[in-house]
């Protein structure tokens, strides 16, 4: 199971990316074109390396709320067992065991 949602996890944070690169390069190529919207991925990806030194705390912005935490280590990956809530601020953190941490931040 959480081999699945870590598989999850990643493969929205690719999609996300690729959409991201798409409107970037579609917007120019049509440099003499009116405008069109630009699709923004309502996921997005934050990843922090500093799992040994602090603990990687991780936060989604105000407009954000943290869908997942995901810390990932040598021999694996799981969820985060570390997340709080101060002054309404949600922050994941992992173990010094784990290499880094991906969170997962939807739009509110």
């Amino acid at each position: 199971m959480i081999l699945l949602s870590a598989a999850v996890a990643v493969v929205l944070f690719l999609a996300a990316g690729g959409r991201n690169e798409a409107a970037q390069g579609d917007r120019l190529d049509s440099a003499l074109t009116p405008a069109s919207p630009v699709a923004v991925s309502p996921i997005r990806a934050i990843t922090s390396e500093s799992c040994a030194a602090d603990g990687c705390p991780a936060t989604c912005g105000a407009n954000e709320a943290l869908v997942s935490a995901i810390c990932v280590g040598v021999t694996g990956a799981k969820f985060s067992e570390a997340i709080r809530v101060e002054d309404g601020v949600m922050t994941a953190t992992c173990g010094s065991s784990s290499n880094n941490i991906v969170v997962l931040c939807a739009r509110k």
